[in-house]
């Protein structure tokens, strides 16, 4: 019973599409017959039905072999609109069984996995571009397999069950051109008062290196005063343009800071977000989501 299960399982999960090579062995299965027909040579039919045979089995073991492919999301990088960036997924392997010539394709860009042993997993990275910003779902992992002989595909679809967070695209004029802030200039002050700990998000340069290698935990200086030139304040309001525009020319002055560890705040009509408390993903994603 356990059997049947699996088996109604897999031919509903695995989808089999016809190749050119089957039109071929269909002819060569009908003019045996034929043959063996007018001739009534024994032969003729056995091997008829032993090419018959080969090909009901190989449907059978290829559906098999696409059965038992798992899918996960494992990380991204940061995704702004009209760029390219990656995110990665991990294949498993769930069977007693190894797997063989697997495709696995997203919107047309390709893994190819050659074998995957019992219980084997495997890092897949796939670079596409999203043309805009907000929240995107994922759409399903493509599957397809010639195994074991090539006169059908062997396909199924895998859904992703994750959402990426899609940034604006970092668009406008330099923060740089804007303020007349020099670019090589490192925003760190040398005076500094005392050490905190360091919260995720923060900038780099208030890193306080030299306790990491006392400790495990990583501290931060606190300057005894703030290099005015050095921080920024963004108004949503107060740009031209529209909202795209406006949230694209964010985008680039928040990224311009992170690079360089300039401190800012930003406000988004009434909201208000300071990078010395949040971190950039997350004034970033309320761009995203404005």
């Amino acid at each position: 019973m356990q059997s049947l299960k699996t088996f109604i399982s897999i031919h509903r999960s695995v989808k089999v599409r016809p190749t050119k090579y089957f039109a071929l062995l269909i002819i060569i299965i009908i003019s045996l017959f034929a043959q063996a027909y007018m001739h009534n040579y024994n032969i003729v039919y056995i091997m008829m039905f032993f090419l018959a045979s080969v090909a009901g089995t190989s449907t059978y073991f290829g559906m098999r072999n696409l059965y038992p492919m798992t899918v996960s999301f494992v990380s991204q990088e940061r995704f702004f609109a009209h760029q390219s960036a990656s995110f990665t997924l991990q294949v498993s392997n769930s069977a007693e069984y190894s797997v063989y010539d697997i495709d696995f394709s997203y919107k047309n860009i390709h893994n190819y996995v050659s074998t995957l042993a019992s219980k084997e997993q495997k890092l897949l990275h796939f670079k596409v571009s999203v043309a805009q910003r907000g929240v995107m779902q994922l759409e399903e992992l493509h599957l397809e397999s010639f195994f074991p002989l090539i006169h059908e595909r062997k396909l199924r679809e895998i859904s992703i069950d994750k959402k990426l967070l899609i940034y604006p695209m970092p668009q406008g004029e330099s923060l740089f051109e804007r303020k007349g802030v020099q670019e090589k200039e490192s925003g760190e002050v040398k005076e500094f008062d005392t050490l905190e700990e360091f919260t995720q998000g923060e900038s780099l340069s208030s890193l306080h290196w030299p306790s990491l290698a006392k400790s495990e935990t990583l501290l931060k200086k606190v300057f005894l005063y703030e290099d005015e030139e050095k921080k920024f304040h963004f108004d949503f309001d107060a740009l031209s343009g529209d909202t795209q525009s406006r949230l694209s020319q964010l985008t680039l002055w928040i990224l311009e800071c992170e690079e360089h560890g300039y401190i800012f705040t930003l406000r988004l009509h009434q909201r208000s977000y300071n990078s010395q408390k949040e971190s950039i993903d997350a004034i970033l994603k309320a761009l995203a989501l404005f």
